[in-house]
């Protein structure tokens, strides 16, 4: 989407909203905004760097440096502060609940529980995404673990609308608010995709540094077949790990052996060639 697009929808949900000056969209709007700060909190507790806060038409974000070279367990912590901070705000304020009600308080309960199970569903750009990648990453590789959250977030996105459709149907009462949710979803979705292979080439400065804080970092080491091609390789490296390919040929025989740094080089050199191609090229420098 263009930027002029994005100010223009922007001023649009402005108007809107300040045409209806509802109790409950202020309430919302502190606690996504205390939910967001829950994060930056313990990232800059961490040493991660903030640089600043966001609020446009898709939401609230926080630009936060050196999260990449986090432990895994310290970035899932991260992740699951905004969404805890929310849970913890719906025990203390259904305990006040018991004795003092107001509309206000009521609302806060709601939307605090609301945010808590909202930003744990495995779809972009919600805090469940990142969590589960971490997790599923674990077990299977980097890029087929993403292509899993892509298809949880489609699938969520889709029952979002068939969810608003269907209480149109019935009650004739339009969600808009899921409706909007869902093509925001689909909308980063799409944005992750693209940008998937750029996140992979430029994270090798985020392992070096990893590497540096850490003092150490994971490795994983995976065999392809020498007819492959660079980019297809590339694909399977994982983002937080430092990655090793063994080249093999059609009898299982060790051709040689490619670390990603080299790969990454490669690429940028003579483009996407074969390994078997590439392999001839290392014969010639060598």
């Amino acid at each position: 989407m263009k930027k002029e697009a994005k100010i223009f929808l922007a001023e649009i949900v402005l108007i809107m909203l300040i045409c209806t000056s509802s109790e409950v969209f202020l309430s919302a709007f502190l606690w996504v905004i205390l939910h967001e700060i829950s994060h930056i909190t313990l990232a800059c507790m961490f040493g991660c760097k903030f640089y600043n806060i966001e609020l446009h038409i898709f939401g609230v974000r926080a630009e936060l440096g050196d999260l990449e070279i986090l432990t895994d367990i310290k970035r899932m912590l991260i992740y699951l502060a905004g969404p805890l901070f929310n849970f913890i705000m719906f025990i203390i304020f259904s305990i006040i609940s018991l004795r003092y009600s107001s509309p206000w308080i009521i609302a806060s309960l709601n939307l605090n529980l609301g945010l808590a199970i909202f930003n744990l569903l495995p779809a972009y750009p919600l805090d469940g995404s990142r969590i589960y990648e971490i997790l599923i990453s674990k077990k299977i590789l980097y890029k087929q673990a993403q292509k899993i959250i892509r298809l949880t977030s489609y699938c969520i996105a889709i029952s979002f609308v068939c969810i608003s459709l269907l209480l149109f149907i019935s009650i004739h009462k339009l969600n808009l608010s899921m409706f909007i949710a869902a093509c925001i979803i689909i909308y980063i979705t799409r944005s992750e995709q693209r940008s998937t292979m750029y996140i992979t080439m430029g994270n090798m400065v985020k392992k070096r540094k990893k590497l540096i804080k850490n003092k150490y970092i994971e490795n994983k080491t995976v065999s392809v077949y020498y007819k492959n091609y660079l980019v297809n390789v590339l694909g399977l490296v994982d983002r937080n790990k430092f990655n090793t390919f063994y080249v093999l040929d059609d009898d299982m025989n060790l051709l040689y052996i490619l670390q990603e740094n080299e790969l990454i080089d490669a690429l940028k050199f003579y483009g996407n060639i074969t390994l078997e191609e590439y392999k001839d090229i290392r014969l010639q420098k060598h």
